[in-house]
């Protein structure tokens, strides 16, 4: 399947509530739900700990402890999710077939297949 629009060919579609048929949801690991939100509050780490060097006298041991073992907690979910990725996969590809109305977000061209 071509997940383009028709109208204008942009690659910016989205996927049109059926209403009351059930469609399958794609299935998103816990892993995923882990490493989004550690991969932002390591990142915030970092910045803060850059910030105290730059402008203080350095980042304290609790914050460079903190910034270790956030660092392990994304590191250990990243690899859990690289092991559901298959499945992730799979579970999207299932999802994306069998939506059958989709809108362009550029154009808001609706279209069936």
């Amino acid at each position: 399947m071509q997940y383009r629009c028709p109208k204008c060919q942009s690659v910016k579609i989205m996927p049109v509530n059926q209403g009351t048929t059930t469609s399958t949801r794609p299935v998103v690991p816990k892993s995923l739900v882990i490493l989004l939100p550690s991969i932002f509050i390591l990142l915030l780490l970092v910045l803060i700990s850059l910030s105290m060097w730059i402008f203080g006298h350095g980042a304290g041991t609790n914050l460079q402890i903190a910034t270790v073992v956030v660092f392990v907690v994304v590191a250990g979910s990243g690899l859990m999710f690289w092991r559901d990725l298959p499945d992730f996969k799979l579970s999207m590809q299932a999802f994306m077939q069998s939506q059958k109305y989709w809108k362009c977000r550029e154009c808001h061209h609706e279209w069936q297949i």
